[in-house]
């Protein structure tokens, strides 16, 4: 389909929507960088019977609008119809600016923090884009991530909530005892904050999320925040220096949100594709980390999704691990019949369920997702009764009662 499929190892089916031309031009433009390969499959491509229309929904479906245009206007802007293309350049501004916007409005969070001596770390978003990307018009996101530690959630909170922020889910009267069940329960609190920069997106408004885990922790693949903190890099964001997570605990946080969501989005497989292609990874040390977390097989899934679909050259200790897991290979299969399919087609809860389960190599890891899916309260459970009305006991009782009256015996996953 593109470049690397000579250099393919392990075959996988492909659905009939990945045949598709407009897929498949997707895929080669999927990249900051276009070689002459790509350049003549393009240049195929484009000159061929094409629904624009199609190619355009599945580029802003999968955030990939503005590597489309990119490497469109890069090659053959000519055989593109000008209302497509003119389409795409405003999209592209308008991420740009968006993007410039919330870069700068994570600098002035890090440094409302740094004021506060709490210590933070952006992740995703600005950060990402420039670590991966090297351009932070390039990618598509809107909103922003931030990380501390478990013992500061509390301060942090409250420092944004005296900004003007708007916490999504009140939860500030727990009790003492309910709020520490919370946070090892919890990753997460979600804040909507007002833009003091002009850009388009919910009319200057923009989603703060404030972490104290970067994976919810159902899922059961824990990346500690003193771990993280032990292993960063700066990156430049607007010509000022910010610390981000390692090319390889990226890699690592990036196949498991991929995971999670059962592969949504074409972005994510972009991802893993960039930090692969513009960083110096560190193969020992992230397979390393990813066995002694319990996954591997979420790694190395997750790359094979990224050879297979944006042409990713990966090293043989990867190749070794793949062969040796028939299941990595039936997993990235089953990621690439969704990522393209009509949404009738995406996985239900049941399959969602099953599909997290079979990327976890570890019986124990297995059962510990079971149960923390069926009896950890989320934040919609916490919600239902925040003036501490009831025992804590009851949270954790109301999780499995909700769950059952709700969708009866099916697994679920979390809401």
């Amino acid at each position: 389909m593109i470049q690397a499929v000579a250099e393919r190892k392990v075959s996988t089916e492909t659905s009939a929507a990945t045949e598709r031309p407009e897929i498949e031009l997707l895929l080669c433009c999927a990249r900051t960088q276009i070689d002459q390969v790509l350049r003549e499959r393009i240049k195929i491509l484009v000159r061929q019977e094409f629904d624009w229309k199609y190619l355009i929904q599945i580029a802003s479906k999968h955030g990939m609008m503005s590597l489309l245009y990119q490497s469109l206007s890069a090659t053959f802007p000519e055989a593109v119809p000008q209302v497509i293309l003119h389409q795409l350049r405003q999209e592209f501004r308008r991420n740009a600016l968006r993007n410039l916007s919330l870069s700068q409005e994570l600098l002035k969070i890090l440094d409302l923090f740094a004021a506060a001596d709490i210590p933070v770390l952006g992740f995703k978003g600005p950060v990402l884009t420039a670590m991966a990307y090297g351009d932070v018009s390039l990618r598509q996101f809107s909103d922003l991530d931030i990380l501390v530690s478990e013992s500061d959630v509390v301060r942090a909170r409250d420092l944004l909530l005296s900004q003007d922020a708007k916490i999504r889910f009140h939860v500030i009267e727990l009790t003492e005892v309910e709020e520490s069940a919370f946070l090892q329960s919890q990753t997460v609190h979600k804040f909507v904050r007002e833009s003091a920069y002009e850009f388009d997106c919910n009319q200057g408004k923009f989603i703060l999320e404030l972490h104290w885990d970067v994976i919810p922790k159902y899922f059961c693949f824990p990346l500690e925040v003193e771990y993280l903190r032990e292993n960063l890099e700066p990156v430049s964001i607007l010509g000022r220096t910010v610390s981000n997570l390692s090319p390889e605990n990226t890699l690592l946080l990036l196949c498991a949100h991929g995971t999670k969501d059962c592969w949504d989005k074409l972005l994510r497989v972009c991802d893993i594709a960039q930090i692969v292609n513009s960083t110096q990874v560190d193969w020992g040390r992230v397979i390393e980390q990813a066995k002694k977390r319990g996954g591997l097989r979420l790694l190395l899934h997750g790359l094979l999704l990224a050879h297979n679909l944006i042409g990713v050259s990966l090293p043989e200790s990867a190749w070794k691990r793949i062969h040796k897991d028939p299941k990595v290979s039936a997993i990235a299969t089953q990621a690439q019949k969704w990522l393209f399919c009509v949404p009738e087609e995406r996985p239900g809860q049941v399959e969602q369920f099953f599909f997290h389960l079979q990327t976890k190599e570890r019986l124990r890891d297995q059962i510990r997702y079971v149960l923390n899916l069926a009896l950890t309260p989320t934040c919609s459970d916490w919600a239902l009764h925040p003036k501490s009305a009831f025992p804590l006991a009851y949270y954790y009782l109301l999780r499995p009662l909700r769950m059952l009256v709700k969708h009866g015996l099916k697994p679920v996953p979390k809401d």
